[in-house]
């Protein structure tokens, strides 16, 4: 018998008012985990222990629950994917104010530069699970199911898929064209939103086609 895809599937469980079994969507709120991610904040540029031991405190609380997040298997993490808010604000700051390559930002410890390729990791590979809608032939979600999570959910957008770009697209090109690959086939709308927004980035940076024509 084949495996329905999770979008389809329903579980029996306990009803936490009446304590009789009941039906719902294996993809629902109820099923997401009680757990709140921080919010990532960027490394201090100096040496400064207070400044140091503050980051990697919040960098762990980050790390682990990142860690927890990419061991949970296939319903238990989409459900967490989709109906956590925390998660979602958690992988959205990190795109927003994690240190750029062009920033000539500089590790003040070895323990700093540790927890940002941990986290670097971490974040990269919990956005290729969210781009994935079958790790396996009875762990999936249908792919027009799939594409709706993901625009319908703002899971992916175009300001981050370019922040994916800018972040991982050295050394994982492989890898993030796949994720980008799958987000646009599975959801055409977001072809619609990159036209949508090309002409608003020539606008504000008129310097990104200044410098397309001098190339060409």
């Amino acid at each position: 018998m084949s495996a329905l895809p999770l979008d389809q599937l329903q579980i029996t469980h306990k009803d936490l008012k009446t304590g009789k079994p009941r039906t719902s969507p294996a993809l629902h709120p109820e099923q997401k985990a009680d757990r709140y991610f921080v919010l990532y904040k960027p490394p201090p540029k100096d040496n400064i222990p207070a400044l140091v031991e503050e980051y990697l405190e919040r960098a762990t609380f980050v790390a682990n629950d990142l860690d927890w997040l990419l061991a949970l298997p296939h319903d238990k993490f989409w459900c967490q994917v989709v109906f956590d808010e925390t998660l979602q604000k958690c992988l959205d700051s990190y795109l927003r104010y994690v240190p750029r390559k062009f920033d000539e930002w500089v590790a003040p410890t070895p323990e700093v530069a540790d927890m940002q390729k941990h986290l670097h990791r971490s974040i990269f590979l919990t956005f290729l699970r969210m781009s994935t809608h079958k790790e396996s032939k009875d762990h999936f979600i249908s792919p027009s199911a799939f594409g709706e999570i993901l625009y319908n959910n703002f899971l992916f957008d175009i300001p981050k898929i370019l922040d994916l770009c800018v972040l991982f697209g050295k050394g994982n090109s492989p890898l993030l064209q796949k994720m980008i690959g799958n987000i646009f086939t599975q959801q055409p709308s977001y072809y619609n939103d990159l036209d949508e927004t090309i002409p608003t980035i020539l606008q504000t940076h008129p310097e990104v086609w200044h410098s397309d024509r001098t190339l060409t």
